[in-house]
């Protein structure tokens, strides 16, 4: 750990990301979609909503079937970036109760990092509604 504490002292951005890949790793992964059909994979709107989303995205380890679920939360954002309405969560695969401490550690997760900051107001049509996956690391 010593390592790790000297690079986030020298470094404190490259720490932080580090920590953060960190942590997506062990507790898996966030994805994100824009509900319209302009917005293309990998540009930097959705890259910092994941990144957002994932700081805070975790859910308890050992769950039975974790790798097996899967949870969508659509959300619809205002031109500030905060959530307008209640976020639709669909979940797949697994037992019951792992669905359900998944589904709430996603919730979570969205509620923690919003309202998203920094996202460009010219492309609001591009992320003013979006969705994001959540899936165990596998």
């Amino acid at each position: 750990m010593r390592g790790a504490r000297l690079l986030t002292n020298h470094c404190l951005r490259l720490g932080m990301s580090l920590l953060v890949a960190l942590g997506v790793m062990l507790a898996g992964s966030v994805s994100v979609q824009a509900a319209s059909a302009t917005q293309q994979p990998g540009n930097s709107t959705g890259d910092h909503i994941r990144e957002d989303v994932a700081k805070y995205w975790n859910f308890p380890p050992g769950l039975e079937g974790a790798r097996d679920v899967r949870v969508r939360v659509h959300l619809k954002l205002s031109r500030s970036g905060e959530i307008v309405g209640e976020p639709k969560v669909t979940v797949t695969g697994g037992p019951k109760a792992t669905q359900q401490a998944m589904a709430a550690a996603a919730m979570r997760a969205v509620l923690r990092a919003a309202p998203f900051k920094n996202l460009p107001i010219d492309q609001y049509d591009t992320w003013k509604e979006v969705s994001l996956n959540f899936a165990p690391a596998l």
